[in-house]
C-alpha cells in the first residue's frame, strides 16, 4: 500500500512539473530572444539555391529573393536591360549573387546592374558593355563585392553614390572602362563620388587602363578608406583626367585615408587632393612613372 501511494504521489509531481513549464514557456513576451531565434531559423528555412543561365530567369530569382538566398549565374546572360537588385537580406543572411558573366552590350541605355538593396553579397563574376558604369550602389548599404571584374562599359566599372553607404569593395579588378561620348573624361575603375554615405571601403582592388582615373572620389562627403589597392595606366581617354587616385574636389575638408596603395604610369598624378583641404592620409603608398612628377599633388 506505501509503495502504491508514493508511486501516486511520484505521477502528480511529474505533472505538475509539465504544466508549469508549458504555462512558463506560453508567457514568453513577444520580443524575447526565443522567439527572435525562431524567426531568424524560418527565415533562412525559406532560403533557396538557385542556378540560372538565362536572363528571365536571373531576374525573377533577383526579383523574388529573400534573405540568405544562393543565385548563382552559370556561363554567360546576355542582359537586355539594367538588372535591378532592390531587395535586401539581413547581417546575418544576406542574399548571395555569384558566378559567371553578365554581358550589357544588349542594354539599350542606363546602368549594367543596380544595387538598391543592402545586404548583398555580389561575387566571382564579369560585368561588361554596359552602356554606362556597370556595377552600381544607388542607396541602401552593407553590401559585399568579392572577385568581381568590371570592364569595358562606358561609363565607370563600379560606382558608388547617393547615400549608399558601409560598401566593402575586395579584391576587383575595373579595367578599360571609357565613355566615348566625353571622350573618356568621366569613366573610372572605381567610383565613390556625388554623395556617398559613410563607410565605404576598397581593399586589394585594382584600377587598370580606365579613361578617367582610377579611384574618382569627386564629391564625396564622407571618408573612403583604400588599403592595398593599385591603379595604372589610367586617363587613356582624349579628355579623361588621368589620376590614380583622385581624393576629393575643391571645397571639401574630408580626410580620406589611402594605406599601402600604388599608383603607376597614369597620365595625370599618382594620388591628387584635387582640391579637398582635409588632411588626407597616403600611408606607405608608393607610385612611379606618373605624368605629373610630384607623386602626392595637393595633399595636405
Amino acid at each position: 500500500m506505501k509503495k502504491l501511494t508514493g508511486m501516486i504521489i511520484l505521477s502528480f509531481a511529474i505533472a505538475l512539473a509539465s504544466c508549469k513549464k508549458t504555462n512558463e514557456t506560453a508567457s514568453l513576451p513577444q520580443n524575447s530572444d526565443a522567439l527572435s531565434a525562431t524567426t531568424n531559423v524560418a527565415a533562412v528555412a525559406a532560403a533557396a539555391s538557385t542556378t540560372v543561365t538565362t536572363e528571365a530567369a536571373l531576374k525573377t530569382a533577383v526579383a523574388n529573393a529573400v534573405a540568405g538566398d544562393i543565385i548563382t549565374i552559370s556561363g554567360t546572360i546576355n542582359l537586355t536591360s539594367t538588372l535591378q537588385c532592390l531587395k535586401s537580406g539581413t547581417s546575418s543572411a544576406k542574399i548571395n549573387l555569384t558566378g559567371g558573366v553578365l554581358n550589357c552590350s544588349g542594354i539599350s541605355s542606363g546602368w549594367g546592374v543596380k544595387v538598391n538593396g543592402s545586404y548583398w553579397n555580389i561575387t566571382n563574376m564579369t560585368i561588361k558593355n554596359a552602356p554606362d558604369c556597370g556595377l552600381v550602389f544607388q542607396t541602401g548599404g552593407y553590401n559585399y563585392v568579392y572577385n568581381v571584374t568590371t570592364t569595358a562599359n562606358k561609363d565607370s566599372g563600379l560606382q558608388i553614390y547617393n547615400a549608399s553607404h558601409h560598401n566593402s569593395i575586395s579584391y576587383c579588378t575595373s579595367t578599360e572602362n571609357y565613355d566615348v561620348a566625353n571622350g573618356g573624361e568621366n569613366a573610372d575603375g572605381f567610383a565613390c563620388k556625388l554623395s556617398a554615405g559613410a563607410g565605404n571601403q576598397f581593399d586589394h582592388c585594382t584600377a587598370n587602363h580606365n579613361s578617367d582615373d582610377g579611384w574618382d572620389l569627386y564629391g564625396q562627403p564622407y571618408t573612403v578608406t583604400i588599403t592595398n589597392c593599385t591603379a595604372t595606366n589610367n586617363g587613356y581617354g582624349t579628355n579623361g583626367d588621368g589620376n590614380g587616385f583622385k581624393l576629393g574636389s575643391a571645397g571639401q575638408t574630408v580626410p580620406h585615408t589611402v594605406t599601402n596603395c600604388v599608383s603607376n604610369y597614369n597620365i595625370g598624378a599618382g594620388y591628387d587632393g584635387n582640391g579637398n583641404t582635409g588632411h588626407i592620409t597616403t600611408t606607405g603608398s608608393t607610385g612611379t612613372g606618373n605624368g605629373i612628377s610630384t607623386l602626392f599633388y595637393r595633399i595636405y
